[in-house]
């Protein structure tokens, strides 16, 4: 079997009327023979992640480690962007918003 990262997204529901829902973005670690059976199994692995204040919004990738292997230091996923200021708009940690901090 072979190392897959998949990428998902959730949506939270807010249990604060100050707050609207917000969203979570989740990277998991699976064991698969192949690209199908790694998809069907992060589809699994996202489902059972679910309950009444946790939905899935979508499964962004499903793809194999960069290196084949993870049982020492490396790099488990890449991906690319145009805009680096679309990326900072979302990331807390370059500027973007906490969904949990309180409203203006």
């Amino acid at each position: 079997m072979e190392p897959y990262v998949g990428i998902a997204v959730f949506e939270l529901a807010s249990e604060s009327s100050e707050h609207s829902n917000f969203f979570r973005e989740d990277f998991f670690l699976i064991y698969a023979n192949s690209d199908e059976e790694a998809h069907r199994k992060a589809v699994e692995w996202t489902r059972e992640q679910e309950y009444e204040g946790l939905k899935l919004r979508h499964i962004v990738d499903v793809a194999p480690t960069l290196y084949g292997h993870v049982d020492r230091d490396c790099d488990l996923y890449s991906r690319h962007f145009s805009l680096l200021e679309d990326y900072k708009r979302f990331e807390m940690n370059l500027g973007g918003k906490d969904p949990l901090s309180p409203p203006k």
